[in-house]
């Protein structure tokens, strides 16, 4: 996903989110700069790095370009970088079986 990836959100009193649905404070414009939290937060640098990531999507080969929610893996551990909760894929098994 893209939590802290290219988006960020910044609500009505200007507390500055890594996404709407990832309630991680990690500053308050305007007296923080959105493009220093953007590029230097710890909590925004985590969630840009895939290799961060834990359990499945931390071993998965699609961790580059998927992520997983990382709203949905704090929502139910308290950890944004924790495995992906609703992810039915096991790294290493191929997606597309043959069908014959």
């Amino acid at each position: 996903m893209t939590d802290g990836k290219g988006v960020m959100f910044v609500n009505h009193r200007g507390e500055i989110f890594p996404a709407g649905f990832l309630p991680l404070c990690c500053g308050r414009f305007p007296e923080d700069s959105v493009v220093d939290v953007y590029q230097n937060h710890p909590t925004f640098r985590a969630l840009q790095d895939p290799d961060q990531l834990k359990g499945n999507c931390g071993i998965c080969e699609y961790r580059y370009v998927c992520g997983g929610s990382r709203a949905r893996a704090y929502a139910v551990t308290g950890d944004p970088l924790a495995t992906e909760p609703d992810c039915v894929y096991e790294p290493g098994q191929d997606p597309m079986p043959d069908a014959c």
